[in-house]
């Protein structure tokens, strides 16, 4: 074979192999195509996203008032309020008269008055005075303020009696939280934003006490200033006994709410007591208000409930006088600035 036949014999094989490797490509092309458009077809586009974001919401509705209480169900206070009522009849007519003059007081009248927050422990423990299945004249005026507190749209009024609510030891301080929660959404249609939507509804079912106190302290950080919490707390001296670590826990979470420079609403917080909480006084000495029973004068006469109502009708009176003056100022102080 001369070199002419074998330069033609490599170039057809040249271009056999040329063209196989065409045909090769060709097909892996295909294939890749075909592999891009499957993946093309798993992504979602813009809209596609949208639309599911919009239908996980549609199957995972927000919070509101009434799922809160649904998930709590937890209604107490007016069975609470009524057992006083019948049980009142147990005590001294003269005691209850002398927890009604509470009201008069400097230490009563600071705290109510004051348009910041302010804490109040009100102890009767030197003395005792009479009490009769789980209730003393100290829980008779609170179960009369309540309702006087709550008949004013600029108050908020939330309440709870230790001493009928202590044969189940941690499990009635987790009651204490789901109650206060409860009677705020009660006394408030709020707006449960995105900043609730990471709440755990299963844990606030169950009562897991951190779940409660995250959801309680987000709804007091969606009040406006104007607005002002009043959180009674009867006979906390139940709540300081063995088997009511829950209960201690949550008293220093609520007294931390006082100084919470992220809520903007006003906060009472009254702690009463008929012995000695010496996790509380110990509180109270560092700031706060603590007014003894005993060190004010005995004073005569029956107990009124229409006095009571008489003497938080002036207060409210004056505050409200107060509140005018205050935004006036606020409002020439924004002129002057602007």
């Amino acid at each position: 074979m001369d070199d002419h036949d074998e330069k033609q014999k490599s170039a057809i094989e040249t271009e056999s192999w040329i063209t196989a490797e065409l045909t090769r490509l060709r097909e892996e092309n295909v294939y890749l195509r075909a592999e891009i458009e499957i993946l093309r077809s798993r992504l979602r586009s813009p809209n596609a996203l949208i639309f599911m974001q919009k239908k996980d919401e549609i199957h995972t509705p927000r919070l509101d008032t009434k799922e809160v209480q649904d998930l709590l169900q937890a209604e107490h206070k007016d069975t609470d309020l009524r057992l006083i009522t019948q049980r009142k009849a147990h005590l001294l007519t003269e005691e209850l008269s002398h927890a009604e003059h509470l009201i008069n007081t400097r230490q009563f009248s600071v705290w109510f008055m004051s348009l910041q927050s302010e804490k109040l422990l009100i102890l009767w423990h030197q003395h005792q005075p009479k009490t009769y299945a789980g209730i003393s004249p100290i829980s008779v005026l609170c179960a009369s303020l309540d309702p006087i507190l709550n008949s004013d749209s600029r108050f908020i009024c939330i309440t709870w009696f230790c001493s009928l609510h202590s044969e189940h030891g941690n499990d009635e301080a987790r009651a204490m939280l789901a109650n206060l929660i409860v009677q705020l959404c009660q006394r408030r249609d709020f707006d449960f934003g995105k900043e609730f939507d990471d709440v755990d509804k299963s844990l606030v079912r169950s009562r897991d006490t951190g779940e409660l106190y995250r959801l309680f302290y987000r709804l007091m950080r969606s009040l406006p200033m104007k607005i002002t919490v009043i959180i009674l707390v009867d006979e906390a001296c139940v709540y300081a006994r063995g088997g009511f670590q829950d209960g201690i826990n949550v008293f220093n979470k609520l007294i931390r709410l006082m100084t919470d420079a992220t809520i903007q609403c006003v906060i009472k917080l009254l702690f009463t007591s008929t012995e000695r909480v010496a996790s509380l006084n110990e509180k109270f000495k560092q700031s706060g208000l603590t007014l003894g029973v005993e060190t004010i004068r005995r004073q005569r006469g029956d107990p009124s409930q229409g006095r009571v109502e008489r003497q938080m009708r002036e207060y409210f009176d004056q505050r409200g006088a107060q509140e005018t003056s205050q935004e006036s100022k606020q409002e020439c102080g924004e002129k002057d600035n602007f």
